[in-house]
């Protein structure tokens, strides 16, 4: 029943970005394949119909199953803590990443991340996000030059 729930959501967003991409410009002036539609609408039917080979991967319902004691310790595990805590981590990084310096922020967050799930010589992982996090930097700075917050 959860994938179902899940495959109907995912379909509807889907068709929300297909029909919004579909009123975007066909034609510029690189040509039909340069529009600005075309990824989005490429993405949008290849999770419409992912989602619908998951519905249809699902034929049988099952009877409705009781919650018992061990599933309600299972909700609190060690591995589901360390999903709440990855997302409210995410939406602090997104909420302060206009407003703290970009290579400081996402240094922090890359290697709190990394601690978090794979807990190994935390003096790599700091130098590794670090490292990583300017080499981002500079590529869009220099390269690109598109400007990070």
């Amino acid at each position: 029943m959860k994938d179902k729930i899940t495959a109907v959501i995912f379909i509807s967003l889907a068709l929300f970005f297909l029909i919004n991409a579909m009123l975007m410009p066909f034609t510029t002036e690189y040509g039909k394949y340069g529009a600005p539609g075309i990824v989005p609408i490429v993405l949008s039917v290849i999770v419409i119909l992912l989602n619908l080979i998951m519905m249809l991967r699902k034929k049988q319902e099952k009877a409705p199953v009781q919650i018992t004691n061990g599933d309600r310790k299972k909700l609190f595990s060690f591995e589901n803590k360390r999903l709440l805590i990855s997302v409210i981590f995410c939406l602090t990084y997104v909420l302060l990443l206009g407003h703290l310096n970009f290579i400081a922020l996402t240094s922090v967050f890359v290697s709190v991340l990394s601690l978090i799930f794979y807990r190994k010589k935390p003096i790599l992982v700091i130098l590794t996000s670090v490292l990583v996090t300017y080499g981002i930097y500079y590529i869009f700075q220099k390269l690109f030059l598109l400007p990070l917050p």
